[in-house]
């Protein structure tokens, strides 16, 4: 009996090593896929959350890998016809690729195109490499030259293009995926980075056709129907993008975004139990997921829970300190809960880091007011006077913040208003000023008009209608 040799040695180690791989190689790629869009919110802009950055990551990479136990029969194959062929060399290295083993994959990959400069495969593995090592730029000079020497490598032209579409060069990418797609119909790559270059086309109909035919060709990749949600979403076919998220979910049941990206589906569909159970799942399988909390809140504050919803907004923040749009929910809430020099810093923060909005200095010196801090109201409000329009609302009603001794002038400027939305957020200050002056009735007239559903939404009119809840009943 011969010895084995270094590449048998490792190649039981790989074997071993599958035995994990195989359950987990799915899960592991699954990050590298761009992750769906919000369906379109209802809620209006002091509240909105931003977009989040749709990143396409690709799956190129990944696909390339193929079928480990295929790829491990097929060296086995070639190591017992010929163990130092060009062809088991490549097998190996490709199963080193499979294993984690980049490295020294990229050692056996370099020395074959040393010998070979026109092996087209030895190159595309070296491009995977780069990529899964994210060095665009040595992926991009690797493809390149691929294409030279094999201008219908279908492979290297779906890779191209979804490095293209990383970089947002999304003419350039939409040329690469036809080239591809006119070589091989098939190319799973090409469909997939075709999908989502026409979900940022704005083109939803034909992004669900293609990503259509990529889960009928690889039906078991779950990231196929993810992003198929996306497009049905976007196209207002809510119940079969959560159907695709469902499906998502039974493919890889402990990938703890799919779970996010379907309570985020159905908080706006309006099923907010099913909503936060997903949630709750997304944070139990990813318990770093920040954006999970934010939504949860969001759900917990619309319950009413207001502490809860809180802990999980400062849970976010501890997550991601750098996020700069908690503050207005995080305010919201200390107010709701009557902290309310916790309630002034939040605003304060928001309104350093958005200069756009003055009514957060509105709702700074106001939190103030309500804590009993008058002096800190007006000295605030001093600081930042000179920063307002002189012309807005915005200035007389801090004016008036600062000398609320008379109100003539800003009552008239108000009801003399033809925004109805701006009267009525200026009704909501006007309202906790008569409020704190214990001018019940006139409080109560003016959160009446400012809760007016027809322009709900913004942070005072949500506020007036919850203060509204909390004044005395009348007698």
């Amino acid at each position: 009996m011969q010895p084995w040799s270094t590449h048998q040695y490792t190649l039981l180690s790989i074997k071993l090593f599958f035995i994990i791989v195989l359950g987990i190689l799915v899960l592991g790629s699954c990050k590298t896929v761009s992750v769906p869009q919000e369906a379109p919110s209802k809620v209006p802009p002091l509240e909105l959350l931003p977009p989040e950055e749709d990143m396409y990551e690709g799956v190129a990479a990944y696909l390339s890998i193929g079928d480990p136990e295929k790829a491990l029969n097929a060296l086995e194959k070639a190591q017992q016809k010929d163990p130092n062929s060009r062809e088991t060399q490549r097998l190996f290295a490709e199963v080193l690729i499979i294993a984690g083993k980049l490295q020294d994959a990229k050692r056996i990959l370099s020395e074959l195109v040393r010998s070979d400069p026109k092996d087209t495969e030895a190159l595309y593995n070296l491009a995977m490499i780069e990529s899964a090592s994210m060095n665009s730029t040595k992926q991009k000079e690797l493809l390149d030259q691929i294409l030279k020497i094999e201008p219908s490598h279908s492979k290297a032209q779906a890779a191209l293009g979804e490095l293209l579409l990383k970089q947002k060069k999304l003419e350039e990418a939409e040329k690469a995926f036809q080239a591809s797609l006119s070589n091989d119909p098939s190319n799973i790559t090409a469909l997939l980075g075709k999908g989502n270059l026409e979900l940022r086309q704005k083109k939803p109909l034909e992004a669900e056709k293609t990503l259509t035919k990529a889960v009928e060709l690889l039906p078991n990749y779950p990231f196929a129907y993810v992003d198929r949600s996306k497009a049905r979403a976007e196209l207002g076919n809510f119940e079969a993008a959560e159907a695709d998220l469902t499906k998502a979910i039974a493919l890889a049941p402990d990938y703890g975004w799919n779970y996010y990206d379907r309570g985020r589906l159905r908080a706006n569909m309006g099923k907010t139990e099913e909503a936060l159970t997903d949630f709750n799942k997304a944070i139990e399988l990813e318990p770093d997921l920040f954006l999970a909390y934010i939504y949860r809140a969001r759900i917990l504050d619309g319950k009413e829970k207001y502490s809860e919803a809180l802990a999980d907004y400062q849970k976010a923040q501890a997550l991601n300190p750098q996020y700069p749009y908690l503050y207005v929910p995080m305010g919201i809430l200390h107010y709701k809960l009557n902290n309310f020099q916790k309630a002034a810093e939040c605003f304060r923060k928001a309104a350093e880091r958005d200069e756009t909005e003055p009514a957060y200095h509105l709702l700074v010196a106001l939190s103030y007011k309500c804590a009993n801090q008058e002096q800190k109201a007006a000295e605030y409000l001093e600081r930042i006077l000179p920063t307002l329009p002189r012309d807005s609302l915005y200035y007389h009603m801090a004016r008036y913040y600062l000398q609320p001794s008379s109100d003539f002038f800003i009552v008239q400027q108000v009801n003399n208003e033809k925004n109805r939305t701006m009267k009525s957020r200026m009704l909501f200050y006007l309202a906790i000023q008569y409020k704190l002056q214990g001018k019940m009735n006139s409080a109560r007239t003016y959160l009446l008009e400012a809760s007016d559903a027809r322009t709900s939404g913004f942070i005072e009119n949500r506020l007036a209608s919850w203060e509204l809840r909390m004044l005395p009943k009348d007698r």
